[in-house]
């Protein structure tokens, strides 16, 4: 088998396409009246995508190359969503909740950063984890404090903010590194 080359680094096509769709899917649940289980994959789907993003098609070629903390931050920001899949469809403890919001604010946020520092995606895709995971780590300090309380819409356009980064993913150069 053949090593990574510019036509087989694909973090941007599946995990951007995974963000897209997973945006696009917690779109349609805000909108029909969030069913859990339409809300838990798109969370399942999205938690994948930011794997894909992280390990890409060989490990070391995701969106942070070779970067440890990076692929390391990605990880836990989807155990995050996995776990808040998880809590769609059966009944946790509070301090399941707990983490789940700390695992999306901090692993979010060095996420986002690592992506950028590293350099391997172009242009705004660079940069565009930031928006989704600043307006998610707001939205995850309700999971954390629950006398916070934020309106039903900041879900709706976290849910966007996802599909236009999954969206410039797909856009982005086939440059690895």
């Amino acid at each position: 088998m053949a090593g990574v080359t510019a036509r087989t680094a694909n973090w941007r096509l599946f995990g951007g396409s995974a963000l897209l769709i997973a945006g696009i899917l917690w779109v349609l649940a805000y909108l029909i009246g969030t069913l859990p289980w339409l809300l838990a994959l798109a969370f399942l789907i999205l938690a994948a995508g930011l794997v894909i993003v992280a390990l890409g098609q060989t490990g070391g070629n995701g969106a942070v190359g070779d970067y440890v903390l990076g692929k390391a931050a990605l990880i836990v920001y989807a155990a995050g969503w996995v776990i808040l899949a998880i809590a769609q469809l059966v009944a946790l403890p509070a301090i399941a909740l707990v983490f789940a919001g700390l695992f999306i604010l901090v692993g979010g946020l060095v996420s986002a950063y690592a992506i950028y520092k590293k350099g391997v995606a172009k242009g705004a895709a660079r940069w565009i984890l930031f928006v989704p995971a600043v307006v998610g780590a707001i939205w995850a300090l309700s999971l954390i404090a629950a006398t916070l309380a934020l309106p039903a819409w900041f879900s709706l356009v976290l849910a966007i903010l996802f599909a236009v980064t999954g969206a410039l993913y797909l856009l982005n150069d086939r440059k690895i590194g």
